[in-house]
């Protein structure tokens, strides 16, 4: 599902990226506005599919003894070098505006300076994701506004790959540990406990979407064969959906319609695998091909996006605001587009010399 999981990556920024810009499209279009208004669920869409991706890599761990050591030195790889240039670029910004403002003004006005907002110590949590554990209460993005409110979901990320790492040193326990805490995670649903709100715990059911997934895929477990053998399950099926749909929507519980949501996009991952097939047969076709690669290459970037969107658009907007009204849908289409253009660069020399090989392989296989 290599083609699918980078679409899906591509959309779960691109989900976020609305939220955080939903002024953008507040006189233009009624409609994305209101999409926008649910893009905080791109969020437990990464976490499913990184639910799915490290089960698999785990699992790879495990068949081929490697050390768990060896897969938590790729996890930390893959997260902190580029969260900690990302800092760089966010602390930057607000210079890049100033100076900006100033070709048209002709008067530089200091911006505040970020890397004050926090001391030595708060720095240090900052840095190494721990601050989420002074969280009171359940808002955990709280602890990373100052700087960058989506940083927070990374320290829940990484929360998870040292759960997995620390579950890789039982060997053949290793999926009946992950079944204990996904049932601890569940339990702690059910009956909220006074744990600290930055505890894995409380997201652990997100990634145990995908991790469920990832074993259904493993054991060749597909939709279209459940419903082949049991034709009267389709029904149960639209109920279920049509029902947690209806939770989702009418927002009875945040945290309830996190893990609904979940629930849908992993039953939707689930039952188009077979479309994998036909997405490697569109790449033949030079119409649908190029219009395929931009989502993969979207998917491809998306922790670049994720990590700078949210402060990196005002730059392009400062642009965009001088020839489009705010009326015009070009307006908002034009500030993302651009956003993701100066995203590249950071992907580019950044992010991507952290990526893993196997990864990197398989990427270049599937673009031009």
């Amino acid at each position: 599902m290599i083609i699918i999981m980078d679409i899906a990556r591509g959309l779960a920024s691109l989900w976020v990226f609305l939220f955080h810009t939903q002024p953008l499209f507040a006189q233009s279009s009624p409609l994305i506005y209101e999409i926008a208004k649910y893009g905080a669920f791109g969020v437990p869409m990464f976490f499913v599919i990184s639910g799915y991706v490290i089960t698999y890599s785990a699992e790879s761990s495990l068949s081929k003894k490697s050390s768990p050591k060896e897969f938590l030195r790729k996890r930390f790889l893959r997260i902190y070098p580029t969260f900690w240039l990302s800092i760089i670029v966010v602390l930057t910004i607000p210079y890049a505006i100033e100076f900006i403002s100033m070709l048209k003004s002709g008067s530089y006005i200091q911006p505040a300076i970020l890397i004050s907002k926090l001391n030595i110590s708060e720095w240090f949590y900052f840095i190494t994701l721990t601050k989420t554990f002074f969280t009171e209460g359940n808002d955990i993005q709280a602890q990373f506004n100052t700087i960058n409110s989506v940083y927070w979901s990374l320290a829940i990320e990484f929360q998870f790959y040292l759960v997995v790492y620390i579950a890789l040193h039982f060997k053949k326990y290793f999926r009946k540990l992950l079944f204990t805490i996904t049932c601890l995670s569940l339990l702690n649903q059910l009956i909220p406990t006074e744990l600290n709100g930055g505890f894995f715990i409380h997201y652990w059911h997100l990634f145990a979407c995908g991790i469920i997934l990832a074993y259904l895929n493993k054991n060749k477990i597909y939709l279209k064969n459940v419903l082949f053998k049991n034709i009267l399950i389709i029904p149960s099926f639209l109920i279920v959906i049509l029902l947690l749909s209806v939770i989702v929507f009418t927002k009875v519980n945040p945290t309830i319609s996190n893990f609904t949501f979940a629930l849908l996009f992993t039953f939707t991952l689930w039952a188009i695998k077979p479309f994998e097939l036909v997405l490697i047969g569109l790449k033949h076709n030079i119409i649908t091909k190029y219009i395929l690669e931009v989502f993969i290459i979207l998917g491809a970037m998306s922790y670049s996006i994720y990590l700078l969107h949210a402060k990196l658009y005002h730059i392009p907007e400062m642009f965009v605001r001088q020839i489009i009204g705010r009326e015009n849908i070009l307006y908002g289409f034009l500030t993302i587009i651009f956003t993701i253009v100066l995203c590249a660069p950071f992907y580019y020399f950044i992010e991507r010399k952290f990526m893993s090989k196997n990864y990197s392989k398989i990427h270049k296989k599937l673009i031009s």
